[in-house]
């Protein structure tokens, strides 16, 4: 039986056991952990196609700001557009997610899939 002792070891720099170190990629970018509220593929979708939570925010700030003066004007017309859009974003992916399941279910038991459409009609 060897005797090691672990004091004893020593490694030049940059060489050794480096087993337990992870690499960072983003030490000049920051990285930001989001927790969506509701559908997590629904919120990247309006992130990502209509529009930041940044600009979200602007066009909420702007609205309020003018109803507080008590003129609603272009900023409002902007946040109904902006609402509509993101509807329009979720409708559209809760049919593509619907769709999926539709044709996994056809696929895997197509009398449950029967069933279920005979029920819908």
């Amino acid at each position: 039986m060897a005797y090691s002792n672990p004091w004893l070891k020593f490694y030049w720099p940059l060489s050794g056991d480096v087993s337990g170190i992870s690499p960072v990629t983003s030490w000049f970018s920051p990285n930001y952990e989001i927790n969506f509220a509701g559908n997590r593929e629904i919120e990247a979708k309006v992130i990502s196609e209509t529009a930041s939570y940044g600009k979200q925010l602007g066009k909420i700030t702007a609205a309020v700001l003018e109803m507080a003066d008590g003129e609603p004007g272009e900023a409002v017309d902007q946040l109904r557009a902006l609402s509509e859009e993101i509807e329009r974003v979720k409708s559209s992916a809760i049919q593509d997610s619907i769709k999926t399941q539709l044709n996994a279910l056809k696929e895997t038991d197509p009398d449950a899939y029967k069933k279920l459409l005979s029920e819908i009609k």
